[in-house]
């Protein structure tokens, strides 16, 4: 499984071009900021990852967290990298 869908599934995500498949870019973006490497590879297994139906509910987590502020003040880079190593499950 893709280290980003692992964030994904925190989130309870899914959607193929929807507001939880959009968290993807976000969350590398946060990720390469934290000092970790990221590849277009993983933020497209992220986006595959979620790649289904969302409720209204997962959607509006999504939009909510997709926000950069939001989304630092949610994770920390140690939440990130703990997260993308396995080490949150």
């Amino acid at each position: 499984m893709s280290r980003f869908a692992l964030v994904a599934l925190t989130f309870g995500l899914a959607g193929c071009g929807n507001a939880c498949q959009n968290i993807c870019t976000p969350m590398a973006d946060y990720a390469r900021s934290c000092g970790l490497t990221v590849t277009s590879g993983d933020i497209a297994q992220c986006e595959q990852a979620n790649s289904g139906d969302v409720s209204q509910q997962q959607a509006d987590v999504c939009n909510e967290y997709s926000d950069p502020v939001k989304m630092r003040a949610w994770w920390s880079c140690s939440d990130v990298k703990a997260n993308m190593t396995g080490a949150a499950q």
